[in-house]
């Protein structure tokens, strides 16, 4: 993590966003090292957080009469948790948000305890000389809505004079656009530099732009004398305008609305919406209802319907400053104990004087010393801290290396298992979980109360249910095991958006008849050192070291971090081992031949272009062999390779543990 930054990273899909929040600075990174990133929270968050307004436009189809159900405490905590999961900013509107009890307070917490840029729309009625001054150290940007029936000139001046970064949104409707040429050169006089023309997104057709219009606004921004820029509600529609980037608005995925009666749309021309009372709720639905947020509005003037919704772009770095509109990743550990006992106790010693990103405590660092484990500078306290049953999760959003490298030491330590690490990862992340009724009870009101959860997907498997949901959610499981009396067992996933938890759960993954331990270091004399003491099936290839053996224990995972390394156990059957390469001169087609001689019949080989690079996937039994041939091809190429083992499907893996956890449990009993 970077504390004490402006400057925040942020995950696209392919690719890597860096944001200033004073000046709304975004510098865009697409290349072969960016194309493993996966988005993980909404990049904005547009909050409708009151209906009331002190004017009545026709256009606005809003219930001024509907009061707020949201508090300061609410709004903060949703917008908090937002932040800790790598939303980078949010823009109030309504309503009128000036309207808004407490609006102030709000806007000054969110700007001095969260890293977001906040920013609200207003039609500039309520915004006095004096509102201003205390708003302006702690906003990024302020919208003016242009209204016949509001004195927009006085509060375009008032933005001025104080230096506020500001802008405005002007309606394109047939009656406004031969008015056009002359506000925006009187904006351009105020001292205004932005203004973005919106679309009319509704069933009046007096309201709507035909083709004449669509043309001769095209002539007015063309000649505009200050930046002036669409709406994304516009889409394609004005071909000869160009825009920033093609493909779909991003409603649903790239922005999300939040409205006044607390449920989540992808924008606010959408229908009722979904319910949502915690940032844990909006990211889980954001994850989980996607064929929801992605639909067009069934409102006229949505231009999602028709437009192309992706756009590929090539490699390079772009750069453009607006607000609302890295390499960064997050950083997670997921360990296992043989007792859930053993879980809690570890988890139980680190809640006390944790603060989510900050500094270790010094109890912290007592506790590591305890164990003759040093904390190293630069260590920082995982933004979330869990235990399900047996399973203990750490995880940091949108960090720029390993945060917490002693605590995965004091997990092995203390002879727990490290089943799933991720540094510097974008990967889509799920709680799979699974609920066993106990002896004669029924899962079925339990079943029922997963239903009301429209975020979690599950099925039911005799007296069990297993499932998927958000994996911030483990204490709303927790709750749910006891109220109805039943066991539960999660463990935090990567996931695809195409599992099928019925097929996974029919099919017993064969597990490995000896689990391996891979343990990664930063030097190949370091692989070295650890191996000499190790007894069984060594394999020594460069940098990394795989270990079989009928059993073995957690001290040789500790001991991998003793000696700079880390170390994850692996106890599937069939595993990836997969390398990102630099070219170099040499094609994919050519490199193949180079690995056919440590190849067998059963091995698995893909390989997939990056522009520069490319990677080389190989699912195999023996990843000991296929870890030889690609230190061998790093010799051959000149060049370093990013090489991991991973489990050929680690949800069925993780499913496979979560069920031998539920019945070990049944059997105790």
């Amino acid at each position: 993590m970077q504390p004490h930054s402006d400057w925040r990273p942020h995950a696209l899909d392919g690719a890597l966003l860096w944001f200033h929040r004073r000046t709304g600075t975004n510098l865009r990174i697409d290349g072969p090292h960016t194309r493993h990133l996966r988005r993980r929270a909404p990049r904005l968050v547009l909050f409708g957080i009151t209906n009331a307004c002190n004017l009545a436009c026709t256009f606005c189809s809003r219930d001024r009469e509907a009061r707020s159900e949201w508090t300061v405490d609410s709004a903060f905590d949703v917008l908090a948790g937002l932040a800790r999961a790598g939303s980078l900013e949010v823009a109030f509107g309504g309503g009128e948000p000036l309207a808004f009890r407490g609006f102030d307070t709000l806007v000054q917490r969110l700007a001095t305890e969260t890293p977001l840029a906040v920013h609200f729309t207003t039609n500039g009625t309520l915004l006095t000389e004096e509102r201003l001054a205390r708003l302006a150290p702690h906003l990024g940007e302020v919208r003016v809505s242009l209204y016949d029936d509001n004195d927009w000139e006085a509060c375009v001046e008032r933005l001025a004079r104080a230096g506020q970064t500001f802008g405005v949104n002007i309606l394109a409707t047939p009656e406004r656009v031969p008015l056009l040429p002359a506000q925006l050169q009187r904006l351009h006089q105020l001292g205004c530099r932005d203004a973005a023309v919106l679309r009319y997104v509704g069933n009046d057709p007096k309201l709507r732009l035909d083709t004449t219009n669509e043309a001769r606004l095209t002539e007015v921004l063309a000649g505009s004398p200050l930046r002036t820029r669409l709406s994304v509600c516009f889409g394609d529609t004005l071909t000869e305008v160009p825009r920033l980037f093609g493909g779909d608005c991003g409603a649903g995925l790239d922005f999300v609305t939040l409205t006044s009666d607390k449920r989540l749309k992808a924008c606010s021309f959408q229908g009722s919406g979904l319910p949502i009372t915690s940032a844990e709720d909006v990211l889980a639905a954001w994850t989980g209802r996607r064929e929801v947020l992605s639909a067009p509005s069934p409102l006229q003037g949505c231009a999602r319907a028709v437009t192309q919704k992706t756009e590929t772009l090539s490699d390079g770095v772009r750069v453009w400053r607006g607000f609302s509109g890295n390499n960064s990743g997050d950083c997670v550990m997921v360990g296992r104990f043989e007792t859930s006992e053993e879980a809690t106790a570890y988890v139980e010693a680190l809640l006390p004087d944790w603060k989510p990103g900050a500094a270790y405590p010094e109890r912290w660092k007592e506790l590591l010393a305890a164990e003759g484990i040093p904390a190293r500078e630069g260590e920082w306290a995982p933004e979330a801290i869990e235990s399900v049953g047996r399973m203990v999760l750490l995880h940091t959003q949108t960090t720029l290396g390993d945060d917490f490298p002693s605590l995965r030491k004091l997990l092995w330590k203390q002879k727990g298992w490290e089943v799933h690490s991720e540094v510097f990862s974008n990967h889509q992340l799920q709680l799979a979980f699974g609920f066993r009724a106990k002896e004669g009870a029924s899962p079925g009101a339990l079943e029922e109360a997963l239903k009301r959860r429209e975020s979690a997907s599950f099925v039911r498997h005799g007296n069990q249910l297993y499932g998927l949901i958000y994996f911030r959610c483990a204490e709303q499981l927790k709750t749910l095991a006891r109220e109805h009396g039943a066991d539960l067992a999660a463990e935090v996933v990567r996931t695809q958006d195409d599992e099928r938890l019925e097929r996974l759960l029919a099919f017993r993954k064969p597990s490995a008849e000896r689990p391996r331990l891979w343990a990664r270091f930063p030097l190949p004399e370091y692989a070295t050192r650890y191996a000499r003491d190790l007894r069984g099936e060594v394999t020594v290839a460069g940098k990394h070291v795989l270990f079989e053996a009928g059993h073995f224990g957690p001290r040789l995972g500790y001991l991998a971090y003793r000696h700079a390394g880390s170390a994850l156990v692996l106890t599937s059957q069939r595993v990836v081992v997969a390398g990102s390469f630099s070219k170099t001169g040499f094609q994919p087609p050519e490199v193949v031949p180079h690995l056919r001689p440590y190849l067998k019949s059963d091995d698995r080989l893909e390989t997939t272009e990056w522009g520069p690079s490319f990677e080389v996937a190989i699912n195999t039994v023996e990843p000991g062999r296929v870890l030889k041939a690609f230190v061998d091809l790093e010799k051959l190429l000149g060049t370093d390779a990013w090489i991991r083992v991973l489990p050929d499907n680690p949800l069925a893996e993780a499913l496979h543990r979560i069920r031998e956890e539920l019945e070990a449990d049944a059997r105790r009993r």
